[in-house]
């Protein structure tokens, strides 16, 4: 059975991202939204955060997170790595009888009736893709989300995982409605004030180690306070030490409580989805990330000896 097919046999879906969600994870998840839309099925979307207001110009935002139904007889995750990043909303799992997990992370877990995980491909969206494009579901706005996610998750066809397939997909995606200059802008060329202040205060955070090699940035609840923002506006601010030459590993450590810290690892050539599994984390290669506990300059000795033990010298 297709996504496509289990959404017709439906009464009412329920869509679950992760936790702090990414472009990925709302690309996918507006994307079959939608074609619940079209279908004329009921939909909620649910991730267990607040609100990501960069990504507010994508179709269905006003609707995150707005929990209008109850009996769901469909569950589709989308970009959770394990079940974990569900977050308060795991508990579905069992209590709605068909279930489909869609994501691409490596150290997926595959928590679901129905398990389509593609560790190789770049993103959810572009596995969302490859299960959308034969079925005539994809209009101006699937084809939108879908290309920001896409974009998002290759770091705007700048990372390593920006293969020829994926500049395909994104040609496709043009073709079908998405308008690249116009979603570019909206994603990369529209910040706040207070999330400028924010990043300003990261740059100024950067710690240097091993000659330079690794950099980490630190963002406080203070800082967050400080700066009228919310935990997802420190997404993207890990790249500012991934533009730095010289740098093999970027780290960016998010206080969310006392002693409780965020951990999102970058690497140009570094195992870090290593380094994350350390503490329980996981995800891809060069890109991870994991939730560490205890005094601060402990979580940095931490953090810098799981990710030199897989450093070449």
């Amino acid at each position: 059975m297709t996504i496509s097919q289990a959404i017709e046999r439906s009464r009412c879906v329920l869509i679950v991202g992760h936790q702090r969600p990414d472009g990925d994870c709302l690309g996918a998840g507006f994307s079959i939204g939608r074609i619940c839309e079209n279908k004329g099925v009921a939909y909620d979307f649910l991730c267990d955060s607040d609100n990501p207001m960069q990504y507010s110009f994508m179709h269905g935002f006003e609707c995150l997170n707005e929990k209008k139904y109850r009996d769901y007889d469909l569950l589709i995750t989308v970009d959770c790595g394990d079940h974990y990043r569900m977050g308060r909303y795991v508990g579905y799992l069992k209590s709605i009888p068909e279930t489909f997990n869609i994501d691409h992370h490596k150290t997926n877990n595959r928590f679901a009736k129905t398990n389509i995980v593609f560790p190789d491909a770049s993103s959810t969206c572009e596995i969302l893709y490859g299960l959308l494009k034969d079925d005539g579901v994809i209009d101006e706005v699937v084809a939108s989300c879908l290309f920001v996610g896409l974009s998002t998750d290759t770091g705007h066809f700048m990372h390593s995982n920006t293969s020829k397939e994926v500049l395909k997909i994104a040609s496709e995606l043009v073709g079908l409605g998405a308008n690249p200059y116009a979603l570019s802008t909206a994603i990369y060329k529209s910040i706040t004030i207070n999330k400028t202040n924010l990043t300003a205060l990261a740059i100024q955070s950067m710690r240097f180690f091993k000659n330079n090699r690794i950099c980490i940035i630190t963002v406080t609840q203070n800082d967050l306070n400080k700066c009228g923002c919310v935990m997802a506006d420190t997404e993207g601010l890990i790249d500012y030490a991934m533009k730095i030459g010289c740098v093999e590993v970027g780290v960016c450590l998010t206080e969310q409580l006392h002693s409780h810290f965020k951990v999102s690892f970058r690497s140009k050539k570094t195992d870090v989805a290593a380094a994350a599994a350390t503490f329980g984390g996981g995800g891809h290669t060069l890109a991870a990330g994991c939730v560490a506990d205890g005094k601060y300059e402990d979580v940095i000795d931490k953090i810098l000896k799981s990710i030199t033990d897989g450093m070449n010298e």
